[in-house]
């Protein structure tokens, strides 16, 4: 059975994911952007629901509660720039500006999550438990 570190590598694989497809979009043409903003969405609220509804339920109690509400509060602001980005389109003023700040935002909620030193920290939560990488499939395989 997978451990606790193969969940930590599947949410990491799904940071550099989103960082792929930020660089891809930056680069883009006009054209290809409103199909790359649709993945990156897509991407990223798949990923804040995973860290939501199964590691930072893992990580309760395990480290400081502010550090979650951070976590959550930051997905929140994403989830706006998000929506407005699935009601837009390239053609709208600031689509690409959206993007970009959603780009700065998601950057500074993974270095958060991967390489702070202290507090919360993909590498730091102990999730003792074997639960969260089953449950991370099932989730996955249950949105597929």
């Amino acid at each position: 059975m997978a451990d606790t570190q193969d969940a930590i590598a599947l949410l990491k694989a799904d940071h550099r994911k989103v960082e792929d497809l930020f660089a891809r979009f930056e680069g883009a043409r006009k054209t290809d952007k409103q199909r790359l903003a649709k993945q990156i969405c897509t991407e990223l609220t798949v990923h804040s629901t995973i860290e939501e509804e199964i590691f930072y339920l893992a990580c309760k109690g395990e480290v400081e509660d502010a550090l979650l509400s951070e976590g959550y509060v930051e997905h929140d602001g994403a989830k706006v720039l998000i929506a407005e980005l699935e009601a837009g389109s390239p053609d709208q003023e600031f689509y690409d500006a959206k993007v970009q700040v959603l780009s700065e935002q998601i950057e500074h909620h993974v270095h958060e999550e991967e390489k702070r030193s202290a507090g919360f920290s993909l590498k730091r939560a102990r999730l003792g438990s074997t639960w969260m990488p089953l449950a991370l499939g099932c989730w996955r395989a249950s949105k597929s």
